[in-house]
């Protein structure tokens, strides 16, 4: 029986989104941000088959966590590369060792502010 090497991989997170009225409805909707800041590393589960095509906006039920620690709440159909110049630079040596995201609580700060503070 062979047994099959699991590499985890990475979807790119934002922290956050904007949103935008929409001239026919008037609803808000959730929109990417000019400015997308830093690009963080999100571990996909390996049960997680989906392919996403456009952005999926998280809301605060459902918000992921990335390897640094921060709340991501846009993840991106892309993989997370760590050689991009965008890229979290906390994320990218977990993300090359294969690392999985910290358990996260409500009451932990955020590292993404504690990084806009300084």
């Amino acid at each position: 029986m062979a047994v099959e090497e699991y590499r985890r991989t990475y979807r790119c997170g934002l922290t956050r989104y904007d949103v935008q009225r929409d001239p026919v409805d008037h609803a808000l909707d959730k929109v990417l941000p000019a400015d997308l800041g830093p690009v963080h590393a999100v571990p996909i589960p390996p049960q997680d088959g989906r392919m996403l095509r456009e952005p999926e906006f998280l809301d605060g039920w459902g918000y992921a966590t990335a390897l640094c620690g921060t709340t991501v709440k846009v993840l991106l159909p892309q993989s997370f590369d760590p050689g991009d110049e965008d890229s979290c630079r906390r994320c990218v040596g977990p993300s090359l060792r294969g690392g999985d995201a910290p358990s996260r609580r409500d009451d932990e700060p955020d590292a993404d502010r504690d990084d806009q503070e300084q």
